[in-house]
């Protein structure tokens, strides 16, 4: 294991207990809407095939969710419980009709479960978040409102910016390059051009937490940024809405517009001046990303070094890994290294306890109630 993993572990809350978190982003997002989408997409000259979210990755399907389900639901940890997803979750898409409606000069959004009515194999799909809930195997967190940088897009949308208007005519976002020309970053969905792009950002959470309620039955406990980080004032917005846990990189890079940025050292358990605790990921789990070899071992060696420098494994594994929408075999391939990896996990740690992010963040802040 790297000098720089072994020092990502050094600082911060420690437990002997095995404690594993899947914390898995991008879920209620679109990407690339069809398989014919991406195809009419490619011979345009959007250049998808070279990242394989552009190519896999899709608002997930009831099939996604009940396979995802029937993997998780098959084993157990040492306190009999069924391992489970923190799935960080978008609950609004863009509205493309309304927005080419009005020629692009405003923009609309539509909650994620309004999105799903436009999908061909999505009309379970809300009751599925809700029903992975209650069988605790799916438990939504926030990722935002949308997966979108809104004045970015629309900035270069009202331009013709040919590329992204290819994209948004078949209902997809996230490519990076039309013939080989890098295309406007727009799906970072809070970094700001501006100072002023700010208080927007302020909104957009107060939105999302009202829909994230109304969707999912429950305040937002956790949240990490979608693409790259938020600024730092955007924690009181957060906190407003009910967040008490934030992801943080161990080297956090805060814009604050203009181009210029804030830096911050982090670890697990740090807290902020509202009592909120960071969280920190020290663990990777992306199986449908071909550029990685042997995905389970990678993840089994730094659940590892975790466990070994008395550390929760919280493992990042995004959406795009189980999703079979627009290429089965990308969920089925993800599926069948999610099931060895839980297989191995369960055999080299007995006492190993799945945990979701909430309930991690719980258990810390009991710990350090205890200690006043």
């Amino acid at each position: 294991m790297s000098f720089r993993k072994n020092l990502s572990n050094l600082f911060g809350w420690r437990t002997k207990r095995k404690i594993v978190v899947f914390e898995s982003d991008d879920w209620g997002s679109i990407r690339t809407r069809s398989k014919l989408d991406y195809e009419e997409m490619l011979k345009k000259g959007l250049n998808l095939q070279t990242s394989h979210f552009n190519k896999f990755d899709s608002l997930e399907s009831n099939s996604d969710l009940t396979s995802l389900f029937s993997v998780l639901s098959s084993y157990k940890d040492s306190t009999a419980r069924n391992p489970v997803f923190t799935p960080m979750c978008l609950l609004a898409n863009p509205n493309f009709e309304k927005i080419k409606s009005n020629d692009f000069k405003e923009y609309y959004y539509e909650p994620f479960t309004e999105t799903c009515k436009k999908y061909p194999e999505h009309d379970m799909v809300h009751s599925l978040w809700l029903e992975g809930i209650k069988r605790r195997l799916f438990v939504p967190q926030l990722h935002g409102r949308e997966h979108l940088n809104v004045a970015r897009w629309m900035g270069a949308l009202k331009n013709d910016d040919t590329g992204l208007k290819l994209g948004f005519n078949h209902g997809s976002i996230g490519a990076t390059f039309f013939n080989n020309i890098k295309l406007p970053e727009h799906l970072a969905a809070f970094d700001p051009e501006s100072p002023s792009d700010i208080e927007f950002y302020k909104d957009v959470i107060l939105n999302a937490g009202v829909l994230f309620e109304e969707i999912c039955g429950y305040k937002p406990q956790h949240f990490i940024a979608s693409k790259s980080p938020e600024p730092k004032c955007m924690e009181l917005p957060l906190s407003q809405i009910g967040v008490k846990y934030l992801t943080r990189y161990k080297v956090q890079k805060y814009p604050l517009g203009n181009g210029k940025f804030d830096w911050q050292f982090n670890w697990l358990g740090k807290r902020n001046k509202l009592g909120q605790i960071y969280l920190t990921r020290n663990s990777g789990f992306e199986p449908s990303d071909k550029s990685i070899n042997n995905p389970v071992a990678r993840c089994i060696n730094e659940i590892d070094n975790a466990f070994k420098w008395e550390k929760p494994a919280i493992i990042s594994t995004h959406r795009v890994n189980y999703i079979g929408f627009l290429d089965v075999n990308n969920r089925g391939n993800g599926l069948k290294f999610l099931s060895q990896l839980l297989k191995k996990i369960i055999e080299k740690w007995p006492q190993v306890e799945f945990m979701t992010s909430a309930e991690l963040g719980d258990l810390i802040s009991q710990e350090y109630g205890k200690k006043k």
